[in-house]
């Protein structure tokens, strides 16, 4: 037995790929809106250029300092040096409190207040405005403002060289006030000085008189709060360096401004050294003149004492030894009970937890003491930086609490140490009272006239000793406070980092994404709920309901008259007559021979698919009877030019009969029975029982009635007649065929479960046409043919 024969398989073209549905759905989408995306990122792209251009230029300035190792918070006492095994952590502490302390409002203030950067000033443009700093050809300096006028746009014009006009929005009006250079600008509002700029050149005077000058003046603690928001204060891992930035409009302002901030910084470092310098030198100098005033009074007590008793006083080598030991004893229990007045001072500081402000001067006669030095130093220096990191934050801050342990262990160890210095000076001391008392049982061996004679000159050397201990204390201070210098050394000065700000491109490019964005969330929009059937295929893919044919466009058709007539050959001939071929599966009885034609709205193409599928059949020698069923704006007789005195309704209030009321079209075969006169109640006649014996007529004497209905989802007109036909078609026209509409006659469908019911798709441009382009592709001699639809109005088409 032979092997049937197999065709070979034809492997799928590349225009099969774009059958698809998916395929043709994206090509249609991308069709259809690409010119949306486009305009829409365009614009997005010229909006965005115009919103960078308008935005001014924001600059960087950077600065750096170098805190010095000393100035870390490192205790190292008898108590906290074996426990604190993390120096590097206290020392980033402290650095931040060093960075709060640069941040601090009163510091910045200050910056603020040596500057007098508190009036802003402004050339407008024709596009933007721009903000100047030492280019305007004047300077103003606020006496007065009203609180209102804070931030407050004002404009300053040149009147000449000698005089300017200031002017202001007061409500709804504008005042304006001139004034004279050099002279205090006054009135209610405000009192300025205004005054003429070094470069202030009188001859182009007459040139500045354009420009149109604009300032405004900042409320202090306004501009404090800016400069601190662009303000950037940071300290690199492990290192002591602070970097300091600022974001300015103008750079030399930011660099001006970081400049001023590192001088005043360093000024107030030096500054707090200086302050426990002048206290140190207060208190050596109120006990200096306390030791002198005692001095003065020995002098006379002893020059008194010589008087009195008329003696010259002979002392010999063992009596003055005797008085020399006395006299060092007594200067070392001098020194020591001045030691322990300077402990018995810090330790009722401490106790107290005075201000720093307040701290002992007499703590710093103990100078020989290193390691009492080192703690009261870390003390002092920790309240103070407490002190101004609460300007610029509250007490729950991390830092602070952190500093505060600080103080807290360091007062800990201060107290102990204190404790423990007393108890070995006080030992020192009972010595010392035990070596007086043995130096003054030898003095006594000294005649009567010679102990009182030394015991005056004894007071007078211990004085002495005390007041030349004092002496080389405060001559120690003056070295040291000559010696002071500022413990932060500046390692970069401010520098211009150049525009950081806006970022233009990134302005241009996210606008226009924007743009496309919106562009996509419209061609969504209008792909759900407005995107227009355009062809027989779309329609089939979103309605179950059968599809009988679409009705091609023919653009240079100028009236509503049979098209079929000027062409038998067109395309849009040949789509009738394709309706007109699936209509035969419908009426698939001979007795069925009604069809009936509406569509949704106006202007869908219902009366001109009625007419030529009327005529259609009629040329396939048929006799066809069209029914002018839309009795509310009726169409036919106008295009056919006829005059409707009788027609539907005469029959139906029987002012006429149905043979009589009969009218021939230009169309062999085919029939017409016109409206007839508008009655007032269009829908009230459809309900009458005579539709039913003209309907029954036409079945008796034609092979096909065509009715055209108001359109249905205007008028209820058409679902009434459609009891009486065997094929109802409706017209979709695709300037008007969204899902909406589908969507509704399919309710209406399903709701009054309406048989033989078909669509019609009109208005098809030939290019969609699947149809056209199978038939006639390739083929040019079908062109030219078409009807027009923009020009009827109404209903009636």
């Amino acid at each position: 037995m032979e092997e049937p024969i197999v065709p070979p398989q034809r492997a799928k073209s590349g225009g099969a790929i774009f059958d698809s549905p998916e395929v043709r759905l994206v090509v249609k989408t991308i069709l259809k809106n690409w010119w949306i995306v486009l305009s829409f990122a365009a614009i997005g792209y010229i909006i965005g250029y115009f919103y960078a251009y308008r935005l001014p230029d924001v600059y960087a300035a950077q600065t750096q300092l170098l805190l010095k190792e000393s100035d870390q918070i490192n205790s190292q006492s008898i108590i906290s040096s074996s426990t604190n095994a993390f120096g590097s952590y206290q020392s980033y502490i402290d650095n931040f409190n060093e960075i709060k302390v640069i941040q601090s409002y009163d510091l910045i203030r200050q910056v603020v207040d040596k500057l007098n950067i508190n009036v802003s000033y402004y050339i407008e443009g024709r596009l933007r405005k721009t903000e100047v700093y030492a280019s305007v050809p004047f300077k103003i300096t606020p006496y007065y403002l009203n609180p209102g006028f804070y931030e407050k746009e004002i404009d300053f014009n040149i009147v000449d060289k000698n005089h300017f006009r200031i002017s202001y929005l007061m409500g709804d009006q504008t005042y304006t006030q001139q004034g004279n250079f050099g002279d205090d600008f006054i009135n209610g509002d405000m009192k300025l000085h205004v005054t003429k700029a070094l470069d202030f050149d009188p001859s182009m005077a007459n040139d500045m008189q354009v420009v149109k000058y604009e300032f405004r003046i900042h409320n202090t603690g306004t501009l404090v709060s800016n400069f601190r928001n662009s303000m950037s204060v940071k300290n690199p891992d492990y290192t002591n360096i602070i970097e300091i930035s600022l974001r300015d409009q103008i750079a030399s302002r930011a660099v001006a401004f970081l400049d001023t901030l590192d001088l005043l910084y360093t000024e107030n470092s030096v500054n707090t050294q200086f302050k426990i310098n002048a206290n140190t030198l207060l208190y050596i100098d109120k006990e200096m003149n306390e030791v002198t005033g005692i001095m003065d009074t020995i002098e006379m007590d002893l020059e008194k004492y010589k008087e009195k008793k008329n003696i010259i006083i002979s002392v010999d080598k063992d009596e003055d030894n005797y008085i020399a030991q006395y006299n060092q004893s007594i200067s070392s229990k001098s020194e020591i009970a001045a030691k322990l007045s300077s402990l018995n001072d810090l330790e009722q500081y401490i106790i107290e937890g005075k201000d720093p402000e307040f701290l002992p001067p007499s703590v710093y006669l103990n100078s020989d003491d290193d390691f009492l030095q080192n703690l009261v130093s870390q003390l002092y220096g920790t309240q103070l930086k407490i002190m101004g990191a609460l300007g610029s934050s509250t007490e729950q801050n991390p830092s602070i609490n952190e500093a505060k342990q600080t103080i807290k262990r360091v007062t800990t160890d201060l107290l102990t140490y204190i404790n423990n210095s007393r108890k070995a000076l006080n030992e020192k001391a009972a010595e010392l009272d035990s070596t007086i008392q043995s130096n003054v049982a030898e003095i006594r061996t000294i005649p009567e006239k010679q102990r009182g004679f030394l015991s005056i000159q004894r007071q007078e050397d211990v004085n002495q000793k005390l007041y030349e201990f004092l002496l080389e204390k405060r001559a120690t201070t003056i070295i040291e406070k000559a010696a002071i210098v500022s413990e932060t050394r500046i390692i970069e000065t401010g520098r211009s980092l150049g525009v950081v700000s806006p970022d233009r491109k990134k302005i241009y490019y996210t606008y226009m994404v924007i743009g496309i964005v919106l562009s996509m969330a419209i061609v969504i929009i209008r792909l759900l709920f407005y995107d227009r059937i355009e062809n027989i295929q779309e329609l089939k893919s979103k309605t179950s309901l059968p599809v009988l044919g679409e009705i091609l466009s023919a653009p240079t058709l100028t009236d509503l008259s049979f098209a079929i007539e000027d062409n038998l050959k067109s395309p849009l001939t040949e789509s009738f007559r394709t309706l007109r071929t699936n209509l035969q599966y419908i009426l698939t009885d001979s007795s069925k021979k009604v069809v009936l034609f509406t569509s949704n709205g106006p202007s869908e193409g219902k009366t001109f698919c009625s007419m030529n599928i009327a005529a259609i059949l009629a040329k396939a020698d048929k006799k066809v009877l069209l029914l002018e069923f839309d009795l509310h704006r009726p169409r036919i007789h106008k295009v056919l030019n006829m005059v409707p005195d009788k027609g539907l309704s005469t029959i139906i209030i029987q002012k006429s009969t149905i043979p009589e009321s009969i009218t021939q079209s230009p169309v062999l075969g085919l029939d017409v029975i016109l409206c007839g006169p508008v009655p007032p109640n269009s829908s009230e006649l459809v309900l009458s029982d005579r539709v039913k014996d003209i309907i029954d007529y036409g079945r008796e004497h034609y092979d096909y009635v065509i009715i055209d209905t108001p359109p249905l989802g205007f008028i209820s007109d058409a679902l009434i007649l459609m009891k009486f036909a065997d094929a109802n078609l409706f017209v979709l026209n695709t300037k008007f065929a969204y899902k909406q509409a589908i969507n509704f006659v399919e309710e209406i469908v399903y709701a009054n479960n309406i048989k033989n019911f078909g669509m019609v798709l009109n208005n098809v441009k030939r290019k969609k046409s699947r149809y056209y382009y199978r038939r006639y592709g390739g083929y040019g001699g079908y062109g030219g043919y078409g009807y027009g639809y923009g020009g009827y109005g109404g209903y009636g088409n």
